[in-house]
């Protein structure tokens, strides 16, 4: 438990961000950031109150701690979580888009992406929770009795949006989880969605950007990819439809598109294989 309140202390010092990147705790730190015993106290105690809600948690070094994390520039330096830490079991696809979503796109997730997961028994679904492309998402793999890692920009007591909490308690009864670097307590803030969106980028090797538009949040997960050397995937779409703006400047960029469950395939099987190594395409967010 010690490294777990040195690790927490830390995250309050530096207001959940990690500049430098740590992932090995040395007591240095305590001077550096001037962590003093009443922060360590503090920690300890509200640790302590986690333990007692049943909530878990993770930092790095911890037996649970995602190793994408671990690869990852800014990796969180403690979050919380609900339900069973499904990232130690399966791979992990991320999937981001629109709150507004296109009736075409809902067709495409419940159709091709269904498939997708149908053939890969062991992806794991992870988007943020939101209206539109991330809770469809969620709910595909309800749908599917699979797990899904749904990722908050909120604490784990305030979930946000109001209608994600319809669908917590079948995320955690199909062995899926929810997390949040943020504390149980704080509710959801512009800020938020920054690091929220870094997370859902690290901890999958693919980002699948089904829609957007050109100025989105969205972007705001491809350019914690591209930071992080994940690659980026799209769906093509008219060029008279503005809801795909984004997309077609994914592609312009150099991004990789697939059309149907099949180019899913293929792309995924490729870029998992053992002995790829890692291309970096370049697209400017």
């Amino acid at each position: 438990m010690k490294n777990a309140i040195y690790f927490k202390a830390l995250q309050k010092k530096l207001h959940f961000r990690n500049p430098k990147s740590i992932i090995i705790f040395n007591e240095e730190y305590l001077q550096t950031y001037q962590i003093l015993d009443c922060d360590l106290i503090e920690a300890q105690r509200y640790i302590l109150n986690l333990q007692e809600k049943g909530i878990q948690y993770t930092y790095p070094g911890h037996v649970m701690y995602p190793e994408a994390f671990l690869k990852m520039l800014e990796p969180p330096l403690f979050f919380e979580y609900l339900g069973t830490p499904c990232w130690m079991n399966g791979e992990t696809l991320s999937v981001v888009g629109s709150r507004k979503i296109h009736p075409l796109t809902q067709q495409w997730i419940e159709h091709e992406l269904s498939c997708f997961v149908s053939l890969k028994p062991d992806v794991v679904l992870v988007s943020g929770g939101a209206e539109g492309v991330d809770q469809c998402v969620h709910l595909l793999s309800i749908k599917k009795q699979r797990p899904t890692i749904v990722i908050l920009p909120c604490g784990l007591n305030q979930i946000f949006p109001i209608s994600l909490r319809n669908i917590i308690h079948h995320v955690l009864q199909n062995g899926g989880c929810i997390l949040s670097e943020f504390e149980s307590y704080q509710t959801v803030r512009k800020s938020y969605f920054f690091f929220r969106n870094r997370l859902i980028a690290a901890l999958s090797s693919i980002i699948f950007v089904v829609q957007a538009e050109r100025k989105s949040g969205t972007f705001l997960t491809v350019h914690h990819a591209l930071q992080n050397g994940r690659c980026v995937i799209t769906l093509p779409a008219h060029p008279m439809m503005s809801e795909f703006s984004g997309n077609r400047h994914l592609i312009k960029e150099g991004a990789f598109f697939v059309c149907d469950k099949n180019d899913l395939l293929h792309f995924w099987d490729a870029e998992n294989w053992p002995g790829r190594g890692v291309t970096n395409v370049q697209i400017n967010p």
